[in-house]
């Protein structure tokens, strides 16, 4: 085939895309604030056709619309069995109700992890009559490697819980919380309680002010070394304490911390050292904890936006993948090879930083998300991922969603939402008129009212995708 050959037939299949296109897109964006980038995407899965492109291959920020590649991938890497383990272990033996070798509890990364579950293993090894340990207590946290958070991810959010390290230990979903105590003459200090279950401290000095300074102040963490927080700034009085939560931010040291302390509780004396070998450890299982199933997991990733979920995923399917020690690195290697080979789905260009969307680095276009999409659609009967998008008007992210809470559109949008500072994405199903599939990818990145306009922020975004989901409807 010549170069002109190619290039005309080239030119002919867009051409014949925007053929297909049957809505105008464009006459909606006006409806957008001034500076807000629109791109978006819908095929029609019963005709095989395009029925919407507006700047579909223009990239932008998927934000947490990139759990539609996480969930994917994840199903078709790991499968519908897939669970995370949490064992104790041992190279050693148990006798005369002693352990006589070394506790290995090995963490693989299970993002639904709790203290009490944890606990549960201790109080299995009880039971089994142990009730001393000769040896030391090996965490093994090799599954994962390198940082626990992915590149682009924000300095100023770390402390948040949304931000939870997803490390290979994940206790609690990796996220305490404090309690203030603001009722306080101004000038006063606020006082902070910590729980005594967390092995943490927080401290600072926030001090009470009066009605004229309020709207100035701001609460700022600064993160010190073993989990410690220093809080400062200032806040108006409150009549009744309050709760902040943060993300963990030394997730060793915190699991080192609780281990120790579990231990103890379940009458357990261990008299070794905490290590953290490099390198994988093997033993005799002892007692073992398995997560809900991926099926699970994933619907509640979808439906909640879980990053925590999301991203433990994003690495257990490149240590699956590659069988070794997984970095977000991986992760993204891992995801557009399973999801390149096995579902055909084109990156092209695409930045995959993380399996969140959490990342500022992700770059991907409406066209890339309606291919896999297309791929869910026409795999269904297989893969049963439908049923982890929110339903508008329903449940999830869009439960709520104004522009989605009126007929047709109420229960009949299956959308997973991508939210960060300026950015609101969609990407998901629904069905027209005539009861035909329709896959539509949205991407709003840049949107901004100013700030002053709070009140009255999501108005325009209402209207607009009242107008054109309702123009999908009766295409």
């Amino acid at each position: 085939m010549s170069k002109f050959t190619k290039n005309l037939f080239a030119s002919s299949l867009l051409f014949s895309n925007i053929a297909f296109a049957q809505i105008d897109v464009q006459p909606l964006t006006q409806i957008l604030p001034q500076g807000a980038s629109i791109g978006f995407i819908a095929e029609n899965i019963n005709q095989n056709k395009i029925i919407a492109d507006h700047n579909g291959q223009t990239f932008m920020l998927p934000a947490s619309t990139q759990k539609v590649f996480t969930a994917l991938a994840a199903k078709l890497a790991l499968g519908d069995e897939f669970r995370f383990e949490t064992s104790l272990q041992t190279q050693g033996k148990v006798q005369n109700n002693q352990l006589d070798g070394d506790l290995i509890i090995k963490f693989t990364g299970d993002p639904d992890l709790t203290t009490g579950q944890l606990y549960g293993l201790f109080a299995t090894l009880k039971k089994q009559g142990v009730n001393q340990i000769n040896g030391n207590l090996i965490l093994d946290t090799s599954v994962f490697a390198s940082h626990d958070r992915g590149s682009g991810w924000i300095w100023n959010d770390l402390t948040m819980c949304f931000n939870s390290p997803p490390a290979a230990v994940n206790l609690d979903n990796n996220c305490f919380y404090v309690n203030l105590d603001a009722n306080k003459s101004v000038g006063e200090f606020v006082q902070f309680n910590v729980p005594t279950q967390y092995p943490i401290q927080v401290f600072g000095q926030v001090r009470v002010v009066g009605a004229e300074e309020a709207p100035y102040c701001q609460l700022d963490a600064v993160v010190h070394d073993n989990n410690r927080y220093q809080i400062k700034g200032c806040i108006a009085r409150q009549t009744k304490p309050f709760g902040l939560s943060f993300a963990v931010q030394d997730t060793d040291a915190y699991a080192a911390a609780i281990v120790q302390r579990q231990l103890r509780q379940a009458g357990i004396q261990f008299s070794g050292q905490v290590q953290q070998p490099h390198q994988p450890q093997q033993g005799t299982v002892l007692a073992q904890h398995l997560s809900k199933p991926l099926p699970e997991l994933i619907k509640k990733m979808m439906k909640k936006s879980d990053n925590q979920i999301a991203d433990s995923l994003f690495r257990t399917i490149a240590y699956h993948t590659f069988k070794r020690p997984a970095s977000f690195q991986l992760g993204s290697l891992a995801l557009k090879r399973i999801l390149s080979t096995q579902a055909k789905i084109k990156f092209g260009h695409s930045i995959i930083a993380d399996g969140s969307g959490l990342s500022r680095h992700n770059l991907v276009d409406p066209n890339t998300m309606l291919q896999a999409l297309n791929y869910i659609a026409r795999n269904e009967d297989k893969l049963h991922l439908m049923d982890s998008f929110p339903v508008a008007g329903v449940d999830g992210t869009i439960s709520g969603r104004g522009s989605l809470i009126n007929p047709p559109l109420i229960k009949n949008v299956l959308a997973k939402t991508g939210s960060l500072k300026g950015v609101y994405n969609l990407a998901g199903f629904m069905t027209n008129a005539r009861g035909e599939r329709i896959a539509f990818v949205q991407f709003i990145n840049g949107y901004s009212t100013g700030e002053l306009e709070n009140k009255t922020k999501r108005a325009p975004l209402v209207q607009f995708e009242s107008k054109l989901y309702n123009a999908l409807y009766a295409d």
